[in-house]
């Protein structure tokens, strides 16, 4: 079983509160009750049990493809609502209804490869406007000399950007190129579509905890419904990006005690230097920055 959520992935956390954060603006499209949920529970479903506490979403669907351990996944789910899809997303995916409006996360461990471009670009063909598509990414660059024949290996050569190098591919470039990359085909896939549908991006976040991640997520959209998600003001919120500048998410480890003093002075009035002994300022900023979202589940 993996590690805690809160203790040992909190960047991670942090970034599913804000996409959920995002999720309750769906209200000028629809109600975010009435949609339905497709993810990757796990054993702990953290988002799952978020998706229905705050969204009220009730129909949800978990693909699992550890086949040896769904009476253990089945044992864990924590509402009823919850369906077990057992296999690989690739072969699960067909089988849901998708005449219904969906918030789909695609929450993968791995790197962008030719399976996930064959999920995105199935859901991209499928999803209703007004839909949610979200992508989480591994982002971790691989070896040096390595990095682009990685790459090339798993997208296909033809989908690697000019320009991109073994250099390039380092430190962040990686998650740029995965972007840009995936983007692309969500764009080209849904403008394909009968409806010519558009891709409305709410979302764009490194973070990392271990690993380097990244989550991408937008919303299906068209001619007919670009003013009813103009109302939803998904920019209000101060963490949205629709480009591709990503916001950068890693939070410092901190104690209880620290953690606890510096929230005794935020949100900080204008100009005032916060405080903490022993503390780099770096991380005191990295931790203001995030501090409404850090430690809370609900």
């Amino acid at each position: 079983m993996a590690a805690p959520i809160y203790s040992h992935r909190p960047s991670k956390q942090v970034s599913r509160l804000m996409l959920v954060e995002t999720l309750l603006r769906l209200g000028p499209i629809a109600a975010p009750s009435g949609y339905q949920y497709v993810g990757f529970g796990a054993l702990e479903f953290v988002d799952f049990d978020l998706i229905h506490r705050r969204l009220g979403v009730s129909t949800m669907f978990s693909i699992e493809s550890d086949h040896r351990a769904i009476a253990r996944y089945e044992a864990n789910r924590p509402y009823n609502g919850i369906r077990i899809l057992t296999g690989r997303a690739t072969d699960q995916l067909a089988t849901i209804d998708w005449k219904k409006l969906s918030i789909v996360w695609l929450d993968y461990t791995g790197m962008l490869n030719t399976e996930v471009i064959a999920d995105v670009q199935h859901l991209c063909r499928e999803l209703l406007p007004g839909s949610v598509l979200a992508v989480t990414l591994n982002a971790h660059p691989a070896k040096l000399a390595e990095r682009r024949s990685t790459l090339a290996a798993a997208v296909g050569d033809d989908r690697v950007p000019l320009g991109v190098t073994d250099a390039t591919l380092g430190d962040w470039g990686t998650a740029r190129t995965q972007y840009d990359i995936l983007t692309a085909i969500i764009r080209s896939t849904l403008a394909d579509r009968m409806d010519a549908a558009t891709w409305r991006q709410i979302l764009n976040i490194n973070y990392r905890d271990n690993a380097r991640m990244q989550l991408v997520a937008g919303v299906v959209s068209g001619q007919a419904l670009e003013r009813t998600v103009d109302l939803c003001a998904f920019s209000d919120l101060d963490f949205v990006r629709g480009g591709s500048e990503p916001l950068m998410i890693e939070v410092p480890y901190l104690t209880p005690k620290e953690r606890r003093s510096l929230n005794e002075q935020l949100p900080r009035a204008p100009r005032r230097r916060l405080t903490l002994p022993g503390v780099d300022k770096k991380e005191i900023d990295a931790y203001a920055s995030v501090y409404r979202w850090f430690g809370t589940s609900a």
